[in-house]
């Protein structure tokens, strides 16, 4: 396994000073750009997108101090509430991608609308929403302030070794028909190189290609997602039989090649 298993002696106070720092500089990174986009022209998906990354690198670094069940998920519900911009303009792209068009009728029923949720959904969150976001950034802080400094070092250790059980855990538990495993694994792995992100530099070297894996995993979400909206509006493998067959033909050959590199990072016999 590629992954680097530091012991309980592996942190000190300067790695929980620097890790702490960051998580704070992050914070303060995240608090701006919300402001942001209250004065965003015209770039609310790209303004969200840079939103939601940072809160996945944000994640990484609460969890590593284990605050998971609180922390965590105050900035997770940040993502999932301006979703719905980078959503749109995601699907737009993915079915950009799949470059169907053997039904010209229903290729351009379909791009038409997905490019018309893209303009519905620049528009600014309201302010009263931004408000709340920044409200979930400071009780984060607040739980990351009220640890025990002197707890900080073992409370990385403790928390790296968590997040590596989860990515080898869910990693381990993929297979061609597990459609949410896919989805429990690329959070896991975000949330890992998160973590490893918010430590100083050089501190735990991560294998490249564990580090290409949840592009591999987000290609295969936004295709499982395009399917679920392409089913929620009307296009069904009954009207467009040919469109479906691409995109699983397009699935079933991502699955494989993530298979087979989890097989090389994860060997079976360590299962």
């Amino acid at each position: 396994m590629v992954l680097t298993r530091p012991s309980m002696k592996s942190f000190d106070a300067d790695h929980a000073r620097a890790a702490c720092e960051q998580v704070h500089a992050s914070c303060e990174l995240m608090v701006r750009r919300l402001h942001e986009l209250l004065d965003s022209k015209g770039r609310i998906a790209e303004e969200v997108h840079a939103i939601r990354k940072l809160g996945k690198v944000l994640r990484g670094g609460f969890c590593l101090f284990r605050l998971g069940k609180s922390s965590a998920k105050e900035i997770q519900t940040i993502g999932r509430l301006l979703s719905e911009p980078r959503d749109a303009v995601s699907r737009l792209s993915t079915w950009e991608k799949v470059a169907w068009a053997d039904d010209a009728s229903a290729a351009a029923a379909i791009r038409e609308l997905l490019v018309q949720q893209t303009h519905s959904a620049a528009r600014k969150p309201p302010k009263e929403t931004v408000d709340w976001c920044l409200e979930r950034v400071a009780a984060a802080r607040a739980n990351l302030e009220a640890l025990a400094v002197d707890e900080h070092p073992a409370r990385l250790a403790r928390g790296l070794k968590r997040l590596q059980k989860q990515v080898a855990k869910r990693c381990r538990r993929l297979h061609h028909q597990g459609e949410e495993d896919f989805h429990d694994a690329r959070k896991a792995l975000k949330a890992y190189l998160g973590a490893l992100a918010t430590l100083p530099h050089g501190t735990c070297p991560v294998d490249k290609k564990l580090a290409a894996l949840p592009e591999w995993l987000g290609d295969e979400n936004d295709l499982a997602t395009l399917s679920t909206w392409l089913a929620e509006h009307g296009f069904t493998d009954f009207f467009v039989p040919m469109l479906w067959r691409k995109i699983e033909d397009a699935r079933h050959e991502l699955r494989e090649k993530i298979l087979q590199e989890v097989e090389v990072l994860f060997p079976r016999s360590r299962r």
